[in-house]
This record gives C-alpha cells, structure tokens and sequence, in this order.
C-alpha cells in the first residue's frame, strides 16, 4: 500500500469518527448521559462555527474534513498506481453531507420566526399549572415563560437579535406560520369529552407525564424531541362555550432561543388531531393511530408508482 494510500484511509477514517462523535453527542443526550445543550452546543455545534472570516459561512470541522479529503483525492489520482482513490472520495462525500445539512439547518432556521413558545390564543395564552412550572424548574429549564405582548428586543435575551427587533410573541406567531393552522378550536363537544380526546391524542404521540384537571379546564403533557432529547411543554385549555366549548393550545421549549418551528408544528398537529377524533375522521385508540399511519405510508407508495 502506498503512503498516498493511506493517506486517503486516514482521511476517511476522520471522516468517519466525526459521523460518531455527532451520534454520540446526539443519542447521548437522548438517553440522559448529559444535557440535551451539552450534546447540541457544547459537543456538535461548538465544531460547526464558522472559520475565519467570520462573515464567511464555512464551518471549522466540515471545512477541515474537506480540505484533508480533497488534498487525498487530487494525491492519489495524481499518478499510478491510483489506489486509495475511492476511501479519499467517501472521505470527501461526508464532511460535504454535514456542510449541507448545516446549511439545511441554517435555512430553516431562518425561515421561521427566532422563538421557542408558540399559542392559538395570543392574546390570553393558555397557562402552565404550578405542577408544570416547578418540572421546569427543577429540570433547569433556560428558558421563562414570558407575556406574548412584550417586545422581545426588551428581554435580555433577545437584545442582540435584529430579526425580532420591536415585536412581540403574538406578532411573530401570527406572521411566521402562514402554512399552519395556529388558531383556536371551536367545537360543539363538551370540555369533559374534549379534555378526554386530548388526553388521547397526547397519548397517541407519545407526551410524557400527560395530567388532567377538569376543574380547571387543562390538559398538560411534554414531548421529547428525538434529537438530542430536547424537552417540550405542551398545555391545553379547554372552556365551555354555550353547548360546546373552546380549545387552545400551547408549546413551550425549556431551553433554546429558536426551536426551528417544531413547537408550532407540534400546535398545528396536535390541534388537527383532535379535531379528526372529535369529528370522526381520526382514531380514538394508539393501535388505530398506529394502522393509520400504515395506510398513509402505502398510499404514499401507491401515488409514487402511479
């Protein structure tokens, strides 16, 4: 084997332990070894800063990865016998696959407004419970749970962000999500038989710790992000409405300034599912919910063959 040869072998072998060492960060944190900041921040995005100039976006490790492979590739296709061409060209394909998904990151980063609390009701958001609050706090939770009518440039968290400069949680909810259905929910149902399928359908998506209170018209439980385990809040306030009754939602992060627009998904996606049930067009069991998605799935095969 020639030194060029191994040469491109140790540049795919670094190639390959930056694809383990952001597993590791990621599943770590996942599975509670450290905190879901420690494996983002502190062991992922700690290496993707971008090198010097720093108005050019290239990040430090993909950028290194690159450099290595490339000066591999030209080395062993520079003259015979060519061997170790295909290790430097896998080599080169990696850290060019990081670069793209942090540019994927970073665009849909920028697409959505930079905040992590998102409600159908802007204007009287639905609450935490004092059980849910102190779960924040004991987890360590970063970030407050602010009014959505406060400029967000005044809060010291916000203050070097130009893009939320001036407005208010409730004005970036309600420009930000054009694509989603981040209203309240009126419905003819009862608060008990509603209180009742959104317990289901937090079930269905797996929240943890989901709790009930009737008596004040909520329904709480957290989903854990699978990556990095990220946790967040979600509560439920449900109100009578002459025969019928009024629902809105909300979803919190506990740490993170911008959550990429997973919490107003989680809105849309938890508002419709209860919407389906209570309307008849959903399932009413997590088996049901399970065979649903089977179908989806082979009819999504079905229109692709057609």
């Amino acid at each position: 084997m020639t030194n060029r040869a191994r040469f491109a072998r140790l540049a795919l072998a670094l190639s390959l332990l930056s694809i383990l060492w952001f597993a590791i960060a990621m599943f770590g944190a996942s599975a509670g070894l450290w905190k879901p900041l420690t494996g983002f921040s502190d062991m992922t995005m700690a290496l993707m800063k971008p090198i010097a100039p720093p108005d050019v976006p290239l990040p430090m490790l993909p950028t290194a990865l690159i450099v290595i492979a490339l000066v591999a590739l030209v080395a062993t296709l520079a003259k015979a016998p060519r061997k170790g061409w295909l290790a430097a060209l896998l080599a080169l394909a990696i850290p060019l696959a990081l670069f793209a998904g942090l540019l994927s990151l970073r665009s849909q980063a920028q697409s959505v407004p930079f905040i992590h609390d998102v409600a159908t009701d802007t204007a009287d958001p639905p609450q935490f419970s004092a059980a849910m609050v102190k779960a924040r706090e004991e987890d360590e939770a970063k970030n407050k749970l602010y009014p959505f009518d406060v400029p967000l440039d005044t809060l010291e968290e916000w203050k070097s962000n130009e893009s939320v400069a001036g407005k208010t949680l409730a004005q970036l909810i309600e420009s930000g999500y054009p694509d989603l259905d981040l209203t309240t929910l009126h419905v003819e149902e009862s608060p008990d038989k509603v209180i009742d399928v959104v317990e289901k359908a937090m079930e269905m998506r797996g929240y943890r710790g989901i709790t009930a209170d009737p008596k004040a018209g909520i329904v709480e439980g957290t989903d854990k992000v699978f990556w990095y385990g990220f946790l967040d809040d979600v509560v439920v306030r449900v109100r009578p409405a002459g025969k019928g009754s009024v629902v809105d939602f909300r979803s919190t992060s506990r740490v993170g300034l911008s959550d990429l627009g997973v919490n107003a998904k989680r809105v849309a996606d938890l508002r419709q599912a209860v919407l389906d049930r209570l309307t008849g067009r959903g399932p009413v069991d997590p088996e049901a919910y399970a065979a649903e998605k089977s179908d989806e799935v082979k009819e999504d095969l079905k229109d692709a063959d057609e």
